[in-house]
């Protein structure tokens, strides 16, 4: 996770001094290195020790790639402002040390009364991976319902961005009931609606809206494209 975290410095820093890439989006150099990874079949834990993995591919994405991913992931799931401010806390608690994974995800829990340690497990102890769908968007009683599917098998908290004709902005967000906590908003010029927790056990979400199905323009699965879902040509879908 060193090299990780490092890559995530390091595309931060580039990011916010060059002036051409003021602006953009800092990481998706790491999360295209984690798709094709992902699609060429070479993925292993983090947690391999780095002599044992099998293809010097694998080792190097899943240390540098996969790690900085890690990080802005998690600033997804607990909002990048406590995930910052969860950094600072973390030299300072243990600068000049020997601390694990579980130190700084417990550090991370602190900064921001999230539970994470099922984070830490998906992430780094496993190969399972990202995948929300959007299975189906219809009108009952008068109101749009979306329903979202779990098509993967890793749990994550989903933000669902809802825009209609008229040029509202709905921002509905399901915290995973194993997280314990909700996120800050992270975006006050867009209302945002908490729903109930989503259980991991459970395959699909359905979520009814305030509008008829004949006002919406669209609806989006993570707009902010930080959650690594290896397959996001199902998260959105548009009126015609």
């Amino acid at each position: 996770m060193d090299e990780g975290f490092t890559t995530f410095a390091e595309d931060n820093t580039i990011g916010e001094t060059i002036d051409s890439l003021k602006g953009q989006w800092h990481h998706g150099g790491s999360y295209a290195n984690y798709f094709a990874l992902v699609r060429r079949g070479f993925e292993e834990p983090i947690s391999t020790h780095a002599d044992h993995y099998n293809t010097n591919f694998g080792y190097s994405i899943s240390s540098y790639s996969k790690g900085a991913v890690f990080l802005e992931q998690l600033g997804y799931v607990i909002g990048a402002a406590n995930r910052d401010a969860g950094l600072l806390r973390y030299y300072r608690d243990w600068r000049f040390k020997h601390p694990n994974s579980k130190d700084f995800i417990r550090v991370m829990e602190k900064e921001s009364g999230i539970q994470l340690d099922w984070y830490l497990q998906y992430m780094v102890n496993t190969t399972r991976h990202i995948d929300y769908a959007l299975d189906s968007v219809y009108e009952a009683n008068g109101k749009a319902v979306v329903v979202i599917r779990n098509a993967g098998d890793f749990p994550m908290p989903v933000d669902l961005l809802v825009q209609t004709k008229d040029g509202r902005k709905e921002m509905h967000y399901i915290p995973l009931t194993l997280m314990f906590g909700v996120k800050p908003n992270e975006d006050t010029q867009v209302k945002r609606i908490v729903h109930d927790g989503w259980q991991w056990t459970q395959p699909s979400y359905r979520i009814e809206l305030s509008v008829p199905l004949s006002q919406l323009q669209s609806v989006e699965i993570d707009p902010s494209q930080r959650l690594a879902d290896i397959e996001r040509s199902n998260n959105k879908a548009v009126s015609k």
